[in-house]
């Protein structure tokens, strides 16, 4: 075990993706909380403009999901990555420039998050089919451990970053840390050396469609993968009805100020740590399946807590930092378990679209709950509108419960086979 991840630290390609996908999230993890604050307290949205925001946001996984898995698989991955993440660097100086000469109203920032959720669509895509191209098969637990290690720090660090900045120089301005962020992560991406061998049908690249069906096709027709797409898309969906009036929930009924909103958020990055740490001695322990509905359930019992929030400042501010930690340890178990799973028992002249067909389906559902969040929310209240997103990440969760995942107990990832995967029946 230690020459593994000896040998995964030494890998200069994945230390430079590493590094990478490290300052990346540090930038977008600030405009996680930044983009809403922009919204709430500098331009005053209501619920239904948040609502719009957030669907403006992730509007692109639906336009372009399909599409980006067929030209990933296609072309090679590391400058589709770079490309990306430098055009999202560039477009989100839009906000800072526009706030300095009065410009910046909700249409500008439905633009800047719409043209930005795009270059999001393609970043996602590949990266998650990246990584295979450059740590073995039996390194992928670890190494998918370690980016989401990243990815627990920087949600740990970046909302307290981000509130403190809103405080300092106002949220427009806060931004101006994400767009260099996503330049030095482009810088980093581009140096990484390793060739990528892309394996293609000359047949049917000549038809897209067929590709994408056949994308689609493999999803559907496993029950594992099928298992994971149900639950993740009543997941978003349900999460981004809490997420769409949770700035204004906590800002403006329990009068949260930014700076505490950003602990709050920090604490959502301890619980993504702490998963991280525990996903892999989960599995050891438990199982893949096992593991997997498990933290679905840790997730969705952490998102039933915002709404529950009453009391004094310091009881409101420890129920709703409660519920962070559990959510984000849940999620990130959740996210490692499945995505080595996807990257183990697909094809790699696969990745790309079944990677992409993931994200449109359940990534799809993010736009349709920001909407419903914020006419929930305008329309019956903000604690009203996550008591439903509660209810509904709980059902996600019981999904799970008619899929193959608890009869799927192989203690580690490189020990499945697509067979093996085939195999197991619901």
């Amino acid at each position: 075990m230690n020459n593994k991840v000896e040998g995964l630290l030494t890998n200069t390609d994945f230390r430079r993706l590493w590094i990478g996908q490290t300052a990346s999230q540090f930038g977008t993890q600030v405009a996680l909380l930044g983009m809403p604050l922009v919204a709430a307290l500098y331009l005053g949205a209501s619920p239904m403009q948040m609502g719009l925001l957030g669907f403006a946001e992730y509007a692109p996984f639906i336009i372009f999901g399909l599409l980006a898995g067929v030209w990933i698989d296609r072309f090679p991955r590391r400058p589709i990555l770079v490309a990306a993440n430098f055009f999202r660097g560039a477009l989100l100086l839009i906000v800072p420039l526009t706030a300095l000469t009065g410009f910046l109203n909700m249409t500008v920032l439905y633009l800047v998050a719409f043209i930005v959720g795009i270059c999001t669509v393609f970043f996602d895509v590949a990266y998650t089919s990246f990584l295979p191209s450059i740590v073995s098969k039996e390194q992928l637990v670890d190494g998918n451990s370690k980016l989401e290690t990243s990815k627990s720090t920087a949600q740990i660090a970046g909302p307290g970053l981000s509130g403190g900045l809103e405080q300092l120089i106002t949220a427009p301005f806060a931004i101006l840390f994400t767009s260099v962020s996503f330049f030095v992560s482009a810088v980093y991406i581009a140096r990484i050396r390793k060739l990528e061998t892309v394996v293609t049908d000359a047949k049917k690249q000549k038809n897209m469609w067929l590709e994408i069906k056949e994308g689609l096709h493999t999803v559907y027709t496993k029950p594992l993968l099928w298992g994971v797409v149900r639950c993740s898309t009543v997941f978003n969906l349900s999460w981004n009805v809490i997420f769409s009036v949770y700035v204004l929930y906590a800002s403006q009924e329990l009068k949260i100020s930014a700076s505490i909103l950003g602990i709050i958020y920090g604490t959502l990055g301890v619980g993504y740590l702490f998963g991280s740490l525990l996903a892999q001695s989960a599995v050891r322990r438990f199982g893949v399946g096992p593991t997997i509905v498990g933290s679905a359930m840790i997730a969705a019992s952490g998102g039933l807590l915002a709404p529950l929030a009453v009391g004094s400042e310091l009881s409101i501010a420890l129920i709703m930092m409660l519920g962070q930690l559990l959510f984000g340890m849940g999620v990130s178990m959740f996210s490692i378990s499945t995505i080595s799973l996807r990257q183990v028992i697909v094809p790699d002249a696969l990745q790309g679209r079944v990677n992409a067909t993931f994200r449109f389906i359940s990534w799809g559902s993010l736009p349709l709950g920001s909407l419903i969040g914020g006419m929930i929310g305008g329309a019956m209240g903000l604690r009203f509108a996550l008591f439903a997103g509660g209810i509904g990440l709980l059902a996600s969760a019981c999904t799970l419960l008619f899929t193959p995942f608890l009869q799927l107990r192989v203690k580690s990832f490189h020990e499945l086979t697509l067979e093996k995967a085939v195999s197991i029946k619901s």
